[in-house]
């Protein structure tokens, strides 16, 4: 057991307004403005010996070589091991993408590198001023959310709180999150926001009276959407609620300078689906080759959002049958899994959006009170336990198709809770 150091950092990265927004196809590609800032935390823990930093991001994902490139340069930067970071997307729907998307989605490599550099002169920064600190930790669970897939369908309702404050009891960081998609906004909003995220944020700055280093982590929120929809309202609504949470919770914390930090990282491969033979792509090909053929010929014959979906089904459908001819088709999709603990408080990275029964299948097996963060280390797209697989949709049948070639088989959720469990057995 040693004594915690800690350091947080926080750093606009508002993106030229010349790149558009991500998370909807129906929404116009122009970007009109700036509702509330984009921002990177970071914070560096340290317990003597071993170090730890987290750092979110306020952008829709980031594709996982962007996560290894952050990885490296911090690792490189502060020489400590590259698994002790964990790098995450606050997923919010009113922000650039980081990812390719079948060579779709508009890349910005200028402010993609200025999001490298602003990581490592953060993270430089918050160790150079790390000081002997103190934590708490407290959770509860919020029905703040409802199951998209069906009414009476599982949600998340696990809030948890670490609060880290200095040896004069200044404030250092607040870290938090939940299980809820950032889709207050829908696809008619045209300004850069953090959704809820940003105004739980406010809120909870404007409680503590600092404007103080906040990092949010989506947890599993894979079929799991906010009550209200389609407004700047419904994103304070929710926002507040949860920092009027989070202010209850700070009331009763109790702290401690002793501190115990471990991780570890696990990669595993998960078993992919092959529903389409080589006639079915080549039949896709040419079912959306003479729609977009029409739309060119006549305009109306597709609306904006119709000849989006054609251009993506196109574009994957090319990159599958590439793969199928090269000989070259993944039978698998390796993923990087990280397990935390800073004491007995259990935190498990992962790259997918989670569908909430796996959530509650991984407290089951782990902890009841682990803390699970998404969208981390990279995107895979969304996961689901084996019922939920069978039961098919858009997380299971469609969404796959914006960013990879296949979907993962039903059998993949067998695979990723033992190698979760593993990970937390052996830290």
């Amino acid at each position: 057991m040693g004594r915690l150091w800690a350091g947080a950092i926080k750093k606009e990265i508002n993106p030229p307004l010349t790149l558009p927004l991500a998370g909807y196809l129906k929404r116009p590609t122009e970007v009109r403005g700036l509702h509330d800032p984009l921002e990177l935390n970071l914070c560096w823990l340290e317990d003597g010996t071993t170090p730890l930093i987290f750092l979110t991001l306020d952008v829709l994902l980031f594709e996982n070589s962007f996560a290894k490139k952050i990885k490296e340069l911090l690792a490189e930067e502060l020489q400590i091991p590259a698994e002790s970071i964990l790098p995450a997307a606050t997923h919010t729907h009113s922000a650039p993408a980081i990812h390719d998307f079948h060579g779709l989605n508009p890349r910005d490599p200028e402010w993609e590198e200025m999001l490298a550099e602003i990581a490592v002169g953060a993270a430089r920064a918050a160790r150079s001023q790390a000081r002997r600190s103190s934590w708490g930790f407290k959770s509860q669970e919020l029905k703040l959310a409802q199951n998209r897939r069906r009414k009476d369908g599982p949600i998340d309702p696990f809030f948890p709180l670490l609060f880290i404050i200095d040896n004069r009891e200044n404030p250092v960081v607040l870290i938090s999150g939940y299980g809820c998609h950032p889709v207050c906004l829908d696809e008619k909003n045209l300004l850069l926001s953090a959704d809820y995220i940003g105004a739980f944020r406010e809120q909870i700055r404007k409680y503590l009276g600092l404007d103080l280093p906040t990092l949010f982590f989506i947890g599993t929120a894979g079929d799991v959407n906010p009550p209200e929809r389609g407004s700047f309202e419904a994103a304070r609504k929710l926002g507040l609620e949860l920092a009027a949470a989070a202010a209850s919770l700070l009331k009763g914390i109790s702290f401690s300078h002793e501190i115990k930090i471990g991780w570890l990282e696990k990669r595993i491969d998960l078993p992919l689906s092959q529903p389409f033979s080589p006639e079915e792509i080549r039949k896709i090909i040419l079912e959306n080759e003479l729609k977009l053929e029409q739309a060119r010929k006549k305009p109306s014959f597709l609306d904006p959002s119709e000849k989006k979906l054609a251009e993506v089904h196109l574009a994957w459908a090319k990159d599958l049958e590439a793969s199928f001819l090269s000989g070259k088709l993944p039978t698998t999709l390796p993923v990087t899994l990280t397990g935390y603990r800073l004491n007995d408080l259990a935190i498990f990275s992962h790259p997918f959006e989670l569908l909430a029964q796996l959530g509650h299948k991984l407290r089951q097996k782990i902890s009841p009170g682990l803390w699970v963060a998404s969208c981390s280390h990279g995107y895979a797209g969304y996961l689901a336990d084996e019922e939920e697989a069978l039961a098919g949709g858009y997380e299971i049948e469609e969404a796959y198709r914006y960013h990879s070639l296949l979907p993962l088989s039903p059998q993949a959720e067998k695979t990723f809770l033992e190698a979760a469990s593993q990970i937390f057995e052996n830290i």
